[in-house]
């Protein structure tokens, strides 16, 4: 039995549709059953903070794919994020060693490490994230690693870059997709300063057979895997290809990296959920991850880089919201 926590989220759908064919048996865990999740599927409505749903939810499974987190504190506070990114870990890693569950992968995030400045970033450089949630993830990494050396726990970390692709619901995305082709006349779209930036994607489908390699692999005990696509574009680069091949008939305009700091800074306190401080990480500074480790344990390759990912969501949005 495979259990999945987080299973409405872009990789947990993707999860649930590579383990199918496989014939796998799927036990899932979120706030509500999204349309998405098919009967197949044995679902428990909850979340990791209820420890006695754990404790059920989790016998006769032998695999975990704990991806249940919150990413921002919009809609709930910063208070129970926290919570729910660090004691629900806690309790998830509990629970899992009480049911003896034989394999967990632990999805973190590229965001522990911060600032990256021009480096491309390897798993052994210096973690120190910015954002709520990077600080949360790295915490949350911390008592996986305590269970791997004290008690030899069988986890694979996971840190990918922002994880795009159809169905994404993260407000940055769909608010560019929005401005380049919902807008008539005025439609637009904006690049950070000189647009000399690169910042690096990973679809769903990469992620999630990543994870599915990980699990088949022994070597991957205990280790801690970056994931993102290839071939990182330029902000310019990225944004000239991706109006030529979705055919988009829209303007570039440039903004700058102050005056997205200072719209991050007003539209906080106004509830928006926009150029929060995680997208001002991605647009205004390099933040490219070296994802060679999974490739050469793993034998995982991207399929799909960024100009992939952005006109495979564009098709979708057309179709879907439009």
């Amino acid at each position: 039995m495979v259990l999945i926590t987080g299973c409405n989220t872009l990789i947990g759908n993707s999860l649930i549709t590579r383990l199918l064919r496989k014939g796998e048996k799927i036990r899932a865990i979120d706030n509500w059953k999204d349309a998405s999740i098919p009967d197949a599927v044995e679902f428990i409505e909850g979340n990791v903070l209820d420890y006695e749903l754990l404790t059920e939810a989790f016998q006769d499974v032998d695999i975990l794919f704990h991806l249940m987190d919150i990413e921002n504190p919009a809609h709930d506070g910063r208070r129970h994020m926290k919570k729910m990114n660090i004691k629900g870990t806690e309790n998830v890693l509990k629970a899992a060693k009480e049911a003896g569950v034989k394999k967990i992968i632990f999805l973190s995030t590229g965001e522990v490490y911060g600032n990256t400045g021009d480096l491309i970033v390897e798993e052994h450089h210096a973690k120190k994230p910015v954002t709520p949630y990077g600080k949360d993830k790295l915490k949350a990494e911390y008592l996986c690693q305590e269970k791997i050396e004290k008690e030899g726990a069988d986890i694979t970390i996971f840190r990918p870059t922002l994880v795009t692709g159809p169905n994404v619901d993260d407000s940055m995305i769909l608010i560019i997709l929005y401005m380049a082709m919902a807008m008539g006349d005025a439609n637009q779209l904006y690049i950070a300063g000189d647009g000399d930036t690169r910042f690096q994607l990973i679809h769903p489908d990469d992620v999630s057979d990543a994870m599915l390699k990980a699990v088949e692999n022994p070597s991957s005990r205990g280790t801690i895997y970056n994931l993102g696509s290839d071939d990182v574009p330029t902000q310019m680069e990225q944004v000239i290809k991706v109006r030529e091949k979705a055919k988009l008939d829209c303007q570039i305009k440039h903004i700058s990296p102050t005056t997205t700091k200072i719209l991050s800074f007003i539209l906080k306190p106004l509830g928006i959920n926009y150029l929060r401080k995680e997208h001002v990480l991605f647009i205004n500074s390099n933040f490219v991850l070296d994802c060679s480790r999974a490739k050469n344990d793993l034998k995982w390759q991207p399929s799909k880089n960024n100009i992939d990912i952005f006109v495979e969501t564009i098709q979708w949005y057309e179709n879907e919201k439009l």
